[in-house]
């Protein structure tokens, strides 16, 4: 039986193992960033929740001149993209809007910014996680 080698010699072993280092390096590097860029990216599943609620809320306001603490009048308790529920807490002249990571997401691993709220004066809160 002849053996066919297309473009001369073949890898050794040893280049092979070479070619499979570097792509684990190139991987253990790559890796911590992309999970990065993922936490921040499904923030804005938070903030979008906040957002429309803290409009609901202001909506509610010029209606009833008071805050609701009943999420449901808000839009309810899940985010759009289910990573995030959302809570509030009003006393009838000012409110706290929380969205708080839902554990069985990955988004609970987001370490810093698993809660982020959003009040009656759009101050957010943690400031770092809101960039």
């Amino acid at each position: 039986m002849k053996i066919i080698r297309l473009g001369g010699a073949g890898f050794s072993l040893v280049e092979l193992m070479i070619v499979v280092l570097i792509i684990g390096i190139l991987a253990g590097i790559v890796y911590p960033s992309y999970s990065q860029f993922q936490y921040e990216t499904r923030r804005s599943d938070a903030w979008a929740a906040l957002s429309a609620a803290a409009a609901a809320q202001e909506r509610w306001y010029s209606i009833n001149f008071s805050y609701t603490d009943d999420i449901t009048n808000l839009g309810g308790s899940r985010s759009v993209k289910g990573f995030y529920d959302i809570s509030v807490v009003a006393d009838g002249s000012s409110f706290i809007l929380t969205a708080t990571a839902v554990s069985s997401q990955a988004q609970a691993a987001d370490s810093g910014c698993t809660v982020l709220t959003l009040d009656h004066f759009a101050s957010q809160n943690p400031v770092t996680c809101w960039q």
